[in-house]
């Protein structure tokens, strides 16, 4: 017999496994818009705007996460693909790989969804 404690904890820990595949699979990030914001002004700001689609260096973020293509690249946005762009550059943008750690890309992640 299955001891009701052992029972409810394993629901509860199925149904918090069930909700974080599912966050993953919509492609939310955990992360805070606050930070995310302090490090796109102090990386990305100089080449990207956050307030207009306009290209500068490289192009406005605006709306970027309401968009259904990449500005440079043309490739479907997604958490997975704004994360690969960002560590591993492409389309004439660098690469950052090594200068976020997993927080604080999903902190800048959490900003872009913002705009």
């Amino acid at each position: 017999m299955i001891k009701p404690i052992v029972l409810s904890t394993a629901l509860v820990g199925a149904v918090a496994a069930g909700w974080t595949a599912s966050a993953v699979q919509k492609g939310k990030a955990a992360g805070d818009a606050t930070n995310g914001k302090q490090l796109f002004a102090q990386t990305c700001a100089p080449c990207h705007s956050a307030t207009s689609k306009t290209a500068n260096v490289g192009p406005g973020l605006q709306g970027l996460f309401k968009a259904k293509k990449m500005p440079a690249t043309n490739r479907p946005v997604s958490v997975a693909v704004v994360k690969a762009q960002i560590q591993k550059g492409g389309g004439g943008m660098p690469a950052f790989g090594s200068k976020y750690d997993a927080q604080q890309l999903n902190d800048l992640i959490a900003y872009l969804r913002t705009l």
